[in-house]
C-alpha cells in the first residue's frame, strides 16, 4: 500500500514537472520583442537604393507597424521615389487599424478574436515635426 502511495505522489510530482516545463516554453515564446519598425526616413532610403517593394512590405508587415500619415506627406514619398506598392500598404495598415478600433468599439471591450482584452499592440510610427 505505501508503495502504491508513493507512485502515485510521484506521478503527480512529473505531471506538475511537465506543466511547468510547458509553461516556460510557451512564456518564452510569447515574450520574443518584435523587430522594431522602419521609420519613414529608412523605407524612403531603402526605396531610393533599389530595395524590392516587396521587400520593404515585408519588413513592415514584420515590425507590426501603423503609419499614420496624412495624404500630403503619401505624395511627397511618391516624389522621394517611393513605390505605390509600399504607399499602398503603409496606408493599408492605418485603415485595417481603424476598422479594427470600429469594431472593437461596436463590440465592447471583453472579448475579441484575439482573447478578453483587445487586438496586440500596434506600433505607430510618426514623422517628427521639422
Amino acid at each position: 500500500m505505501a508503495a502504491c502511495a508513493i507512485s502515485a505522489n510521484s506521478g503527480r510530482v512529473q505531471l506538475a514537472l511537465l506543466a511547468s516545463l510547458l509553461i516556460l516554453l510557451i512564456s518564452g515564446c510569447a515574450t520574443t520583442p518584435r523587430k522594431p519598425p522602419p521609420t519613414v526616413e529608412q523605407i524612403v532610403q531603402m526605396s531610393q537604393t533599389g530595395v524590392p517593394p516587396e521587400s520593404i512590405i515585408q519588413e513592415i508587415r514584420d515590425s507590426g507597424a501603423l503609419y499614420r500619415l496624412p495624404a500630403s506627406e503619401l505624395v511627397k514619398l511618391k516624389a522621394q521615389g517611393v513605390s505605390d506598392a509600399v504607399l499602398d500598404y503603409m496606408q493599408q495598415t492605418y485603415l485595417e487599424d481603424e476598422r479594427r478600433r470600429a469594431y472593437y468599439y461596436q463590440a465592447g471591450p471583453y472579448w475579441g478574436p484575439y482573447g478578453w482584452w483587445g487586438p496586440p499592440p500596434v506600433v505607430i510610427v510618426r514623422r517628427p515635426p521639422k
